[in-house]
């Protein structure tokens, strides 16, 4: 019996890690700049700059995947992009 619930348990984790990536290439594949939006309409390109650097979006994406899911696994979401 626990035999079957920890096979079950050890077969989520490649489904989770999938979903994972395709939830991170779903984000950052859609078009737009996020910084673009936070900064608004009347920023400067040194204030879109310095909205990427804050949230990382000048690193490879590979460390920001690593970055993200290790942040998703402390409950810690991010900012919301229209407040």
């Amino acid at each position: 019996m626990y035999a079957f619930i920890a096979r079950r348990l050890l077969s989520t984790i490649p489904v989770l890690l999938i979903v994972a990536v395709l939830v991170f290439l779903m984000l950052r594949l859609t078009p737009g700049d996020p910084a673009a939006v936070i900064a608004g309409d009347a920023a400067t390109a040194q204030d879109v700059a310095e909205i990427r650097g804050k949230l990382g979006l000048e690193r490879p994406v590979v460390t920001q995947f690593f970055i993200w899911i290790g942040r998703s696994l402390q409950g810690d979401f991010g900012e919301s992009v229209f407040l």
